[in-house]
């Protein structure tokens, strides 16, 4: 029995439709754990010239949990959590000192002693997904909420003229908004289920400091003050992990 072209055609694209159909019902999860270097971005990473909190923030490293739920062959939704730690630099604080050492007509020796940076973020949204064999390269854009915890910074300053020390402290703070964050993934299978993973993403948000407090006291002299400002904070993470499709 012959079948006509029109027929053929339609029984290739039912083919391929069921086909298609199979694969979505079939699709899997994939649960990963990542980890490597973080770098700040925002103001909290630039230098800027009467801001205590600009460059404030340095290079540090993260850890990542994600777990992507496959809802067509293409498409997903991807749900991570992260924590990054970085270091904090001093010297705006030591900036900001010795503007107070300039009020007192003295010149300080600074010591120093800080806490990290904590920023924590729980992020869902679509993911993309390009096949090649087994290996896949994933593009997500998530959004949810970011939470950050500013350091401690304390500084001791001896005077070069003999006089009183000044002790300046900025005490801790923690703040959360909602915010955004992008990224891409490429997993390469290692054995049966298990997969390698190398990962870059970029978490922001745009929080309120509130009520942040640089004490700064020399014997009954007492310069401190209190900041509230909204600043952009967020890190760009770049590592490495492995994965379970399932």
């Amino acid at each position: 029995m012959k079948i006509s072209l029109t027929k053929q055609a339609l029984l290739i694209f039912t083919f391929l439709l069921v086909h298609s159909q199979i694969q979505a019902q079939n699709t899997r999860g994939f649960f990963s754990v990542t980890g490597g270097y973080s770098l700040p971005v925002g103001e909290l990473a630039r230098e800027k010239l009467d801001d205590p909190f600009a460059g404030l923030t340095g290079s540090g490293y993260f850890g990542q949990a994600n777990f992507d739920v496959r809802i067509a062959r293409w498409i997903g939704l991807r749900a991570s959590g992260s924590m990054n730690y970085n270091k904090t630099n001093s010297q705006p604080i030591i900036d900001k000192a010795n503007s107070y050492a300039q009020v007192l007509g003295e010149t300080y020796n600074w010591q120093s002693s800080v806490s990290r940076w904590k920023l924590a973020a729980l992020m869902i949204g679509p993911a993309l997904y390009i096949n090649f064999n087994r290996v896949q390269i994933e593009l997500h854009a998530q959004g949810g909420k970011v939470w950050a915890n500013s350091p401690s910074v304390n500084l001791i300053g001896t005077s070069e003229a003999g006089g009183e020390p000044i002790t300046v402290d900025l005490k801790p703070a923690s703040t959360s908004a909602y915010g955004l964050a992008g990224g891409a993934s490429l997993r390469v299978p290692l054995s049966g289920h298990l997969y390698f993973q190398l990962s870059g993403d970029v978490i922001g948000a745009e929080a309120e400091i509130k009520d942040v407090t640089i004490r700064a006291v020399r014997g009954t002299l007492d310069f401190s003050e209190k900041v509230s400002e909204k600043r952009f904070i967020g890190v760009v993470n770049v590592g490495a992990g492995l994965g379970i499709a399932f």
